[in-house]
């Protein structure tokens, strides 16, 4: 009881913080049960303009459009639900759905899964849900929905999904369009995953609408996605009737797409060049452009990676690996390709389609074949990973310009880290690091002003790197590292976290860089130097190794801190301007005896009563006093 008090405590202050949402209270899909909001009731309760009297357990009066979901849970559809009003869907965490206190956006995101054999969502503003009643129109009501001029007063909806992930019905085909969503509308997904969507158009997504000046675009926007394992015959992840998507800050990979003339990202037909010109503008900038693909990590996916039509933009993105490049069809010249490393995809990485399309159009791009454009740099026999695959460990003691793909813990999805490597004798030998367009290039479309992982580009355009990822080197706000010891125990710590992009120079290095070591010891990895602080000895010993792990043994069972600067120098902070190429990161170990202390004046078992004991009747005092109030 106590402990149901507590969570009614928490409902309450969740409900503060979320007034008028919507709460789904069941998992189930099951449309007999009246009393527990499920997510297909919430949704027909929004379709209905949410009446003050509520349905079937969900909304109420001063109900808002906002759908809440429970973090890590899995909500199960059976049938495919429809959308015809504006909606949010996002993910809210408490204690126990949240394994730490630092939540990374798309890591404990609830899960919407079919286990028919259907698509998730159709987003239909003009839809009919049976479930909303039908109201007859006034016959002296005149229709102002369409007027002289034969414009529309139509709007598309708006239908935004956050921290929500997406798991289709895994078999073909789960629809013919669109696996897990047909939208009319607009779409917009942050922080999400789509997966295991099936189709023969549009495997994740399919994008229905055609281009009518007087009418309303449908849209699709990707920010800050996971699109992983789905399959089409056309469209993978999305097909499109126009070029109307953008992808940002994403990954996209292990996607299928069967038909040799399609790709991952498809589009049916073009704009005209009238259109073209009207949606963009001439200038070299990325705001010009809001349909592409941007700061993106897209590999190992099976066919053609995308077409490129007129009005889109492809810029600093980081495309490996793949069976097929892009197909760039945009003969009108109001598309980019740009900024980007474009390697090991298949026989072409860059396929044009078109004979009048410009040299500048394709500029500033890493690449194996045939996206030389303009200022383009072929990688040739260099080697690419630092590894011996594309996805796992990073051997930083091999050459290699990246790293193989992997996941780290402070962002919400993996990427491909650039290396300044070990071998490089200026940071100028490096072909996706400081490889911005040159300043003279006015006609070279600019970098993203961030890159994938949200980390501010420079503002010289020339300092930005290529590719979706920029190399960052920053010595501020560097957290203290340290642990907690027992007598006898040692600690063992991770420095990656705190080096930023960089890896730790080799000892052979640190002497070429620094000479011999001061101490008359053979140098460590990162060229580690120790400096006490408040001019106390050394109460350890510490020693560090090439991956980052850094180890400390206490000399003898002494009782407090030892609190010293572990200084060490990185492959990036080897080339920066400043006066020293060390970091410093501070380090504090505390060591004390094990705890024996047994308090024997308060019992708790036994004839006396416990302090636990005693909260439970609290608990239950206040749970039975304000059993109805928040």
């Amino acid at each position: 009881m106590l402990k149901q008090g507590i969570v009614l405590g928490l409902l309450c202050i969740a409900g503060h913080a979320y007034s008028g949402a919507i709460v789904v209270k069941t998992t189930e899909d099951n449309d007999s049960e009246t009393s527990q909001c499920s997510l297909r009731h919430a949704i027909e309760y929004v379709n209905q303009g949410m009446p003050e009297a509520g349905y079937k357990g969900c909304g109420g009066k001063d109900a808002t459009n906002v759908i809440q979901l429970t973090g890590n849970q899995t909500y199960k559809l059976n049938k495919q639900i429809l959308i015809t009003k504006a909606v949010t869907i996002n993910t809210i965490y408490d204690a126990n759905t949240t394994p730490s206190t630092e939540v990374i956006p798309g890591q404990n995101n609830a899960v919407i899964q079919m286990v028919g054999k259907d698509r998730l969502f159709t987003i239909d503003r003009k839809g009919i849900d049976p479930t909303v009643p039908v109201v007859s129109k006034d016959a002296t009501e005149s229709d102002t929905s369409t007027p002289s001029d034969g414009s529309t007063t139509d709007a598309a909806i708006s239908v935004q999904f956050s921290e929500v992930s997406f798991q289709g019905c895994g078999q073909a085909n789960c629809a013919d369009k669109g696996g897990l969503f047909l939208n009319r509308d607009q779409l917009i997904i942050k922080y999400g995953k789509l997966e295991k969507g099936y189709a023969v158009q549009g495997g994740a997504i399919y994008n229905e609408g055609l281009y009518d000046e007087k009418k309303p675009l449908s849209l699709v926007s990707l920010q800050n996605v996971l699109a992983q394992n789905n399959t089409a015959q056309q469209g993978a992840v999305i097909y499109t009737q126009i070029a109307q998507y953008v992808v940002n800050s994403s990954v996209i990979r292990d996607n299928t797409v069967t038909d040799n003339n399609s790709a991952v990202f498809d589009i049916e037909v073009a704009f005209d060049e009238a259109t073209s010109k009207a949606l963009t503008t001439s200038s070299a900038t990325t705001s010009a452009y809001s349909r592409g693909i941007w700061n993106t990590t897209i590999f190992k996916n099976t066919g053609h990676v995308a077409k490129v039509f007129d009005s889109m933009l492809v810029n600093n993105i980081t495309m490996i690996g793949n069976s097929a490049g892009l197909m760039i069809n945009a003969p009108f010249n109001y598309s980019y390709v740009v900024n980007s490393i474009l390697v090991q995809n298949g026989s072409a990485d860059c396929e044009v389609q078109s004979a009048d399309f410009k040299a500048d159009q394709i500029s500033n791009n890493l690449y194996s074949v045939g996206c030389a454009g303009t200022n383009g740099q072929a990688i040739g026999s260099a080697k690419l990973f630092a590894g011996s695959s594309i996805e796992g460990e990073c051997d930083v003691t091999s050459e290699g310009m990246l790293c193989p793909f992997a996941n780290y813990s402070s962002t919400t999805w993996g990427y491909f880290r650039p290396r300044l490597s070990l071998s490089y004798k200026s940071i100028a030998d490096s072909p996706i690091v400081n490889k911005g367009p040159p300043p003279e290039a006015l006609d070279l479309m600019r970098c993203v002003a961030s890159d994938q992982r949200g980390k501010k580009r420079p503002d010289d355009q020339q300092l930005c790197d290529r590719g979706a990822i920029e190399l960052t080197v920053s010595t501020d706000n560097i957290p203290t590292m340290g642990e907690d010891l027992l007598y006898g125990e040692t600690a063992t710590m991770k420095l990656p976290d705190i080096l930023s992009d960089g890896d730790l120079l080799m000892p052979e290095q640190c002497q070429s860089l620094l000479g011999d070591n001061p101490t008359g010891k053979p140098w460590e990895p990162g060229c580690a130097k120790i400096i006490q602080r408040n001019a106390t000895p050394s109460k350890g010993t510490m020693t560090i190794s090439q991956d980052g792990t850094v180890k400390y043994v206490p000399n003898g069972n002494w009782h407090g801190s030892d609190e010293f600067d572990l200084q060490v120098i990185t492959t990036t902070m080897r080339f920066n301007d400043s006066k020293s190429p060390y970091i410093t990161i501070p380090v504090n170990i505390v060591q004390a005896p094990p705890n024996t202390f047994e308090n024997k004046s308060v019992k708790t078992s036994g004839g006396s009563v416990g302090i636990g004991a005693l909260s439970i009747l609290f608990g239950l005092i206040v749970l039975r006093r304000y059993k109805v109030k928040c």
